[in-house]
């Protein structure tokens, strides 16, 4: 899948998700795992860290009331867990 679409479409996920339900979250961190793996993208790296900062920045606005994630650092953590 093209980049730019494969990263629409977990911006839609989550607009569309309701993330206060961990089966969505696990979803949604799967997708981030197979768009890393796709586009060879490594953590902590300037890409990653920028396309991870766009979806936190979706994720926060849409505020569905998940507890799971306080602050951008939280989010990274539970995104990350398998990449690393």
């Amino acid at each position: 899948m093209e980049r730019n679409a494969e990263f629409k479409f977990m911006l839609d996920f989550i607009v569309e998700s309701y993330l206060i339900e961990e089966l969505a979250r696990d979803q949604l961190r799967s997708l981030w795992m197979a768009y890393c793996l796709h586009h060879n993208l490594d953590v902590d790296t300037a890409e990653y860290d920028e396309d991870l900062a766009r979806l936190w920045d979706v994720v926060s606005e849409a505020g569905d009331g998940t507890t799971e994630w306080s602050d951008y650092e939280s989010f990274d953590h539970f995104m990350s867990r398998y990449l690393v």
